[in-house]
């Protein structure tokens, strides 16, 4: 076959690429162009048979390096050829597993809470559920010139039947008209299984439903989350006596020296020892500063937790080196939130290690990092937002606007210093130098931003020269500051908002390929339990690569086979697919070169006219 629609594509690509190296709009209008000749196709494909339009979707084509059409549309991102419908529908029936989508979202819900109720629910036997009709093709496509045109050249003529062609196309389709993935004969399944092996095979493909991965990551998350606050706010003591507190609270340092000077009759340092002999708690010492024997138990915790985060995303970056052939690092990190992964687990150890050190500053330096960590597993947390139709394209927006922050922050920072500096040199004069000085003069000029004017409070009842110079230099700072530059940002965050909340919904529509990809994929056990996960996968890949046991290779199969939504499809199969897109192909290009056409004339006659 031509493969028109993966051609189409490939083209998208390829001219979308050289409008970027070149910041040509022409190339960009070739592009769209193409782009548009692809969802015509897929269009008329699922008007004529939407079952079979799955199965194109979502097939291996060997001539692509055995990629799909939806990693092709990806590859050139082509937004508008996944918001078509067909391709949205596929994405639902990959998010929702085997559950029937008849299941109403609330029974799910609590099915994720009361894991026995999901046997009771309705399930299917197939990922991407393809049903059987008999009406296989549309009348129009029937009776297309340019369809039979296309049959002539791919299918033997018996010149005894006038209609044999068409004969020979619908019997073809017909039988491709059969389940994409493996199913299961239902008749043999109900004799040699029990309603008790039913009943927790259901359990089974409820819990690796991509739609149920990602409720029970998103429960454990804000677990997470909670014991990691509860940590840093009242658990996180030190593991060695300090002679004085390097890092705590001002009031905890009042608190302490006001107990300390009241207590000058017993001057003796009183210690308590809890039931558990665990610690020992000084009352000369602030609370936070006070000494422990070992890690808490939710530290311990969370060190395991965030361990089997790191062989998560040691198994997500293994899986891009075996699907692709370029450096995998690179690729992994091309996406944001895995760079914020790798930053956040280096953080969360660099904290962790700090601790076991015998310094007070490098424990000091622990509780820094590991609260800096914590801001970061929060913002972490906005990737799940990405599944949520509303919520999900306002991360776009959050991100092309920090890239407008860009060219603001750094005009804001010479402005900082052509104010402070000067300001902070009239006000105070010389002084020592001191890199606290540098805070000093951040803060002065920072906080007039948000209407902090303490330093008109300095300047206010000074009346010498340095005061009137520092005044004026002040009403200068905040005219250009607060009337040109900060409304100049809200100019470019609107005309950001604008640009893209027309583009919202298939924004939307484009971010739920790599959500539902992300979760498919993923282990069935949320983190921490995620590592039996691993540890079976581990296993199993061991077991299949070095025995020759066809019952482990044959469930090594199976479980990377629920990790993957691409078919492969015979010959037969396979040519009955081509067929009709060559056909459906055909009429889309002869209609856009007809168009074209009638445009370049319409224009010359115009030109000709006086």
């Amino acid at each position: 076959g031509i493969y028109f629609l993966g051609a189409a594509l490939i083209a998208k690509l390829i001219y979308q690429i050289h409008a970027q190296r070149k910041n040509d709009n022409s190339y960009y209008q070739s592009a769209d162009e193409f782009e548009n000749l692809a969802i015509q196709i897929l269009n008329k494909l699922n008007q004529t048979n939407d079952a079979l339009c799955r199965q194109a979707i979502i097939r291996q084509i060997p001539a692509y390096g055995n990629a799909n059409w939806l990693e092709l549309a990806v590859a050139a991102d082509a937004k508008q050829f996944i918001g078509q419908r067909a391709v949205q529908t596929i994405f639902r029936e990959i998010w929702f597993g085997s559950i029937d989508q008849r299941v109403t979202n609330h029974a799910i819900i609590f099915s994720t809470f009361m894991l026995w109720y999901s046997g009771f629910l309705s399930y299917q036997n197939e990922l991407v559920k393809i049903e059987d009709k008999t009406a296989l093709l549309n009348d129009s496509i029937k009776k297309s010139h340019l369809y039979e045109k296309s049959m002539l050249k791919t299918v033997y003529i018996d010149d005894s039947t006038p209609d044999s062609v068409q004969v020979r196309l619908l019997s073809d389709v017909a039988d491709s008209k059969k389940p994409l993935l493996p199913s299961v004969n239902t008749g043999r399944f109900n004799k040699c299984k029990t309603k008790i092996a039913q009943y927790f095979s259901n359990i089974g493909k409820f819990v690796r439903a991509p739609y149920i991965k990602f409720l029970y990551n998103l429960y454990f998350h804000v677990i997470f989350l909670f014991l990691f606050s509860y940590l840093i706010l009242c658990d996180f003591f030190p593991l060695y006596d300090f002679q004085e507190d390097k890092c705590g609270s001002s009031q905890d340092s009042k608190a302490v020296k006001g107990s300390v000077t009241g207590n000058d009759n017993n001057p003796s340092i009183i210690y308590h020892t809890s039931s558990d002999n665990q610690y020992n708690i000084s009352k000369s010492k602030p609370y936070g500063f006070q000494r422990r024997n070992k890690p808490s138990d939710i530290e311990i915790l969370l060190a395991i937790w965030v361990f089997t985060l790191v062989c998560e995303e040691i198994r997500q970056l293994w899986s891009i080196q075996s699907q692709s052939k370029r450096n995998p690092i690179m690729t992994y990190l091309k996406t944001f939130w895995n760079k914020l992964d790798v930053l956040s687990i280096i953080l969360f150890f660099v904290g962790f290690i700090l601790r076991f050190i015998p310094v007070a500053e490098c424990f000091c330096a622990a509780r820094i990092a590991l609260s800096i960590d914590l801001s970061l597993w929060f913002i972490r947390s906005l990737d799940m937002f990405a599944s949520i139709r509303r919520l999900g394209p306002k991360l776009v927006m959050i991100s092309e606007m920090v890239n407008d922050m860009k060219f603001f922050v750094f005009v804001f920072f010479v402005f900082i210093m052509a104010f402070g500096i000067p300001f902070y040199g009239l006000v105070h004069g010389v002084k020592e130098f001191s890199w606290h000085m540098l805070r000093e003069i951040g803060s002065i000029a920072y906080w007039q931003i948000f209407g902090e004017l303490k330093a008109l409070e300095t300047v206010e009842n000074n009346y010498e020269a340095t005061g009137y110079a520092a005044s004026i230099l002040l009403a200068a700072y905040m005219f250009i500051l607060t009337i040109l530059l900060v409304n100049l940002l809200i100019a470019m965050f609107s005309n950001t908002f604008d640009r893209l909340h027309v583009n919202t919904d298939r924004i939307w529509k484009f971010q739920r390929y790599s959500l539902v990809c992300e979760y498919l994929a993923r282990p069935a056990f949320p983190p921490p339990f995620i590592f039996f996960s691993h540890l079976w996968r581990l296993t199993l890949y061991i077991l299949a690569r070095w025995r020759k046991s066809k019952f482990i290779k044959a469930k090594y199969a199976q479980n990377v086979a629920g990790t993957e939504y691409k078919i492969s499809l015979d010959e037969k199969k396979s040519a009955n697919i081509e067929i009709v897109e060559d056909a459906l192909g055909d009429e889309v290009y002869f209609k856009f070169l007809k168009t074209r056409r009638q445009l370049v004339d319409d224009a010359d006659l115009d030109d000709e006219l006086p």
